[in-house]
Order: structure tokens, then sequence, then C-alpha cells
């Protein structure tokens, strides 16, 4: 019988075959890793700096109390929606903001936890929110901003 390739060559031929195919699956996994992280990065910093341009124009267009509780829950489904959470239909702001707690971090956390006293005096308080309070959420929603920003930046 004639054999056209040694035992020994084979054998290299199929370690070296296994060796690329593993190198370059982890390749493209690596690469669609990358490719997912930089698009959240991407959509995640976009939205909140729509979050910021929203509260503007509602402020102008609709008024400081009608602003602060339509942004606050936008912000809120946006942040369920990018964790990925399966949250019931029928669970309260705060109830959810519990939910959110363990995925995020505690600078988040204590500003939205500060926001939503806000929201609750506006969505609750049934009374028109003054300039200061505005203000308030403006600048804590610009700070919401600039951590979200900065911790996916480094990332």
């Amino acid at each position: 019988m004639v054999q056209l390739i040694d035992v020994e060559t084979a054998l290299w031929i199929t370690v070296d075959t296994a060796l690329a195919s593993l190198i370059i699956y982890t390749l493209f996994r690596y690469v669609k890793l990358k490719r997912r992280l930089s698009e959240a990065k991407r959509i995640r910093s976009t939205e909140l700096i729509d979050f910021a341009k929203k509260f503007k124009e509602y402020i102008s267009n609709y008024g400081g109390r009608w602003a602060v509780i339509t942004i606050f829950n936008e912000l809120v489904n946006s942040l369920v929606v990018s964790n990925r959470l399966d949250i019931q239909k029928n669970l309260t702001t705060r109830e959810i903001l519990t939910a959110l707690d363990s995925n995020l971090s505690r600078n988040i956390k204590t500003l939205l936890h500060e926001m939503y006293n806000l929201y609750e005096a506006a969505r609750f308080g049934g009374y028109e929110l003054n300039e200061i309070e505005i203000n308030q959420f403006n600048k804590k929603l610009e700070l919401l901003n600039k951590i979200i920003t900065h911790e996916y930046s480094r990332r």
C-alpha cells in the first residue's frame, strides 16, 4: 500500500488546522464583542445627550412640571431597557429604581434617587415646580450624563 504522507506529518497538519481554527474563532468573537461594546457606548451616550436636550425643549413647550415628570419616566424606561431588566407593569417608579439599583454604580444610584425626589414632588405634589427645583433637576440630569458618558468611555 502506498502511503502519501507519513503519520507524523498528518498529525501536525491536524494540530495546525485545529489551532488555526481556534485562533480564527477567537478573533471573530473578539471583534464581535468589541463592536457590541462600542455600539452600546455610542447608543447610551447619545440617549443621555438627547434627554438633556429634550428636557430643555419640554420646559419651553410644556412647563417645568410636565418636563420633569416626562423626562424622568423616559430616563428610567431607557435604563430598564439598556440593562435588559424584565419589569412588571404594575411596579411603581420607586420600585423600578430599587430593581435598577443592583445594575448601576453608586454615583448614578444617588443621582437617580435625588432626581426621584424632585420627580415625586412634581408628579404627586400637584403644583408647578419653581425655577430652583427645575434648575436642580436639570443640573442632576447633566451630571448624570457626564458620569455615564465618562464610565462608558473608560470601558
